[in-house]
């Protein structure tokens, strides 16, 4: 079976080869603040000077910890030990172990948590900052959260409670795979010892950084983004590996084609720690950003399977173009227009609309994130449409995108930044 190509894809400006063979280059676990996520950073870079552009890495502060002892052991009614991985972040128990009373507290549901003071809960998934502020009123003294599935014991999580959730204090806590959680439920297990000992700390993540300057309207600038790190166990091919390639070939047409506007490309570091990369460049460029006209951002792209969607976090017009667009071009788009959990939200916090190019279907935040799923001609289409509105948006005569976002999408961001940083009141922002 052939895949089929769109009629803009024979042009050949962007080069699918070209963009896997690079993706082939970065294709490994790339875990903020960690060496592999400095040498896909440098391997970036180098691919920018290879067409003339010098690429910038800034570095910025992320709360990280290293997991020196983390223990699991069942004292009643049986005696067990189940291997765990430490809960980055959330903390230390004494050197010789937490002894509770162990409650199954499913999601945390208040009606769960009721009479769990000083017990450890075991929970179904991992924290979200309400849930663990949830266990934290609750004032349980540790916890447990299950990950994967309960017919295999593959990839115990590595997990980590983000920035946000420090106002909730330190609830010392483990993740264990949920067929060992089974096995604890099934046997009823009453009285637990939950040992963790780490060493948190300060460590650098990084953004990669390259400009051109436009030559009829260098003081309007669009900003493109895609994130190049990983989570554990992942290969980050298709999250987002692939959107990283994607930016990198057009970053290469503009080097080719000066654009009439300046154009930032910007390859964002720990998205995957919650946007802290992106948030990083708003807090540290926060002087810079009233030039920044618009964002486009490639977040999931490649696979075989799968069906293209573009999110609009911008006025409606732009929603009715790319549809009108992909008609044009004969390839199938859904196009909504909604907040995308990637790096244009946190400039939109900033009053400045973005637009998501995405192709859902291959696996995402799992060891099978890999190259085996991704396709040169499915990169390439993406990457040909993206750069089609990208060309034409950047080069415009009058810039056509109003720097304004719709209530709806704002509503949209508002929930997603109370998701995020919890229900208690969201920073002020230009959204306000």
């Amino acid at each position: 079976m052939v895949e089929q190509k769109t009629r803009r894809m024979t042009m050949g400006k962007i080069n699918g080869k070209r963009a896997y063979e690079l993706l082939e280059r970065i294709a490994y676990e790339r875990l903020a603040s960690s060496e592999e996520e400095t040498r896909a950073a440098q391997t970036l870079v180098a691919e920018l000077a290879s067409f003339g552009l010098e690429g910038k890495i800034e570095t910025f502060s992320i709360p990280t910890s290293t997991i020196k002892v983390a223990k699991l052991e069942v004292l009643e009614p049986y005696q067990a030990s189940y291997e765990v991985a430490g809960y980055g972040l959330t903390g230390n128990t004494a050197a010789e172990g937490l002894v509770a009373e162990l409650v199954y507290a499913e999601d945390a549901d208040d009606a769960n948590l009721q009479g769990t003071e000083g017990k450890i809960v075991l929970l179904n998934e991992g924290l979200s900052v309400d849930k663990y502020g949830k266990l934290a009123e609750a004032k349980v003294s540790g916890f447990i959260s299950m990950g994967g599935q309960i017919w295999d014991r593959q990839d115990l999580p590595r997990r980590s409670i983000r920035e946000t959730y420090f106002k909730h204090g330190k609830i010392p806590g483990v993740s264990i795979l949920a067929a060992d959680a089974l096995e604890m439920v099934q046997k009823g297990a009453s009285k637990v010892r939950l040992t963790l000992v780490q060493d948190e700390f300060a460590a650098d993540s990084r953004n990669v950084i390259a400009e051109i300057k436009g030559t009829r309207f260098p003081e309007e600038v669009v900003l493109f983004a895609a994130h190049f790190d990983s989570v554990p166990y992942s290969a980050g091919a298709n999250d987002n590996g692939a959107g990283s390639v994607i930016l990198m070939e057009l970053a290469r047409q503009f080097a080719e084609q000066a654009p009439l506007r300046t154009v930032r490309f910007c390859w964002f570091g720990s998205e995957e720690l919650g946007l802290l990369g992106s948030f990083a460049y708003v807090k540290a460029h926060k002087e810079e950003l009233d030039p920044i006209k618009f964002v486009i951002n490639v977040d999931v792209a490649g696979g075989y399977l799968g069906h293209n969607v573009t999110y609009v976090m911008a006025e409606d017009a732009v929603k009715g173009y790319v549809e009108i667009m992909a008609k044009q071009e004969g390839l199938a788009m859904a196009v909504r227009h909604d907040v995308y959990s990637s790096d244009t939200v946190p400039f939109a916090e900033q009053g400045i609309p973005g637009i998501n190019f995405c192709r859902f279907g291959a696996p995402i935040h799992n060891r099978h994130d890999t190259l085996q799923y991704i396709s040169a001609t499915r990169l390439e289409e993406l990457g040909a449409f993206t750069w089609l509105f990208s060309e034409r948006t950047v080069n415009a005569g009058v810039f056509p995108v109003a720097k304004e976002i719709p209530d709806n999408v704002k509503k949209s961001v508002q929930e997603y930044l109370e998701r995020r940083n919890g229900k208690t009141k969201a920073k002020e922002n230009k959204l306000n």
